[in-house]
């Protein structure tokens, strides 16, 4: 039932987790209620002085049975920690914490995966519907890319579409300017050696993988196709030289840059193509002279191409942050089950709201 105000509980007060609180604090329809913090020197701290604003009155807590009470009234939790499959020591751990939730009766927004479980098969996707339905509430994932990019504007683009043929998402980052050693070197592997890289390579790259099969099997239910089979291709370069990025020094000799591809076959002859082309630097890789920035293509009738430059976004962490926090009116509103892009109206930030 459609309410005036939604209490939300935050989970993470990191890059994401701040961008979120404040998206949180500045929506009048949304009233912050909670936040969770796994760094216990943050435990008792008020949220706002966490991320540096004025005080908001809420406290840090590391325990989220705190919350499940239903005589709290949380509508929604805004779960946004580092994905668990990448940096926990129980990978399902996200998983576990998100059916928790909800089968308590809260809803949950997510930036950690859960795009479309589908792409895992129908015992996962039963898993979380069951969840949802025993606590009658809904399941929302989100991001920027996968979450925006590699799903929202090929569909959208589709709309004028009277054949299609071939979907391309490609996107081209380098990473220099981002601040985050927690992302770019633990997380993507960025700085590590080769023997680095293949100790945690069967986890990176089932996590990375299982994203962007999930932007490809939410494309086609998108189009009314099915896939039939997912290829997938990787490359990786090392450095040349020792040089400097924000999020710290890449050695030579270790990973700069890393390319993957995953192509979807479909039915009706449709192929679904994610790639992805992550650098170090600029200079990483020259041989991949493809330009930085996210292309988008439908192949078909009418043939159709946009570009995004490099610089067409100035804070992919914010955007991160805020696709899910506007979001989560309409997922509260939503009938009880996971709900993705395709169930919900179009995200927009209310001005004013």
């Amino acid at each position: 039932m459609k309410k005036e105000t939604y209490n939300v509980v935050q989970w993470s007060s990191g890059n994401v987790g701040k961008a979120s609180i404040i998206g949180i604090n500045n929506r009048k329809d949304l009233n912050l209620s909670g936040l969770i913090v796994s760094d216990e020197n943050k435990i008792g701290m008020d949220a706002g002085a966490i991320i540096g604003i004025e005080e908001l009155g809420v406290k840090a807590t590391n325990n989220i049975d705190e919350f499940l009470n239903a005589d709290l009234d949380i509508d929604c939790i805004n779960y946004t920690p580092l994905a668990s499959f990448r940096v926990n020591e129980d990978p399902d751990l996200d998983k576990k914490n998100i059916i928790k939730i909800l089968r308590s009766g809260i809803n949950v927004v997510t930036t950690v995966g859960f795009l479309f479980p589908k792409a895992f098969g129908e015992d996962y996707l039963n898993e979380i519907e069951s969840a949802c339905k025993e606590g009658g509430v809904s399941l929302h994932g989100t991001g920027y890319n996968p979450g925006w990019l590699a799903e929202l504007v090929p569909l959208t683009m589709t709309g004028m579409s009277q054949e299609i043929k071939k979907i391309i998402v490609s996107e081209s980052s380098e990473f220099s300017y981002y601040p985050s050693k927690e992302i770019v070197i633990d997380g993507m592997l960025m700085g590590k050696t080769m023997e680095e890289y293949e100790v945690e390579a069967e986890r990176y790259e089932a996590w990375l993988s299982g994203l962007f099969k999930e932007a490809i099997y939410l494309i086609a239910e998108g189009i009314g196709v099915e896939v039939l089979d997912v290829e997938e291709d990787l490359k990786l370069v090392t450095a040349e030289k020792d040089f400097e990025i924000a999020a710290g020094k890449i050695a030579k000799g270790t990973i700069a840059a890393q390319r993957r591809k995953w192509t979807g076959n479909c039915s009706n002859d449709v192929t679904i193509i994610q790639e992805a082309i992550y650098r170090a630097s600029e200079d990483s890789a020259p041989e991949w002279n493809d330009p930085v920035g996210v292309t988008v293509e439908v192949e078909g009738v009418p043939k159709m191409k946009v570009s995004f430059s490099h610089d067409w976004n100035d804070d992919p962490l914010i955007s991160t942050a805020m696709h899910g926090v506007n979001a989560i009116p309409y997922v509260c509103d939503a009938e009880p089950g996971f709900v993705s892009f395709l169930d919900l109206p179009l995200i927009s930030l209310k001005v004013g709201s």
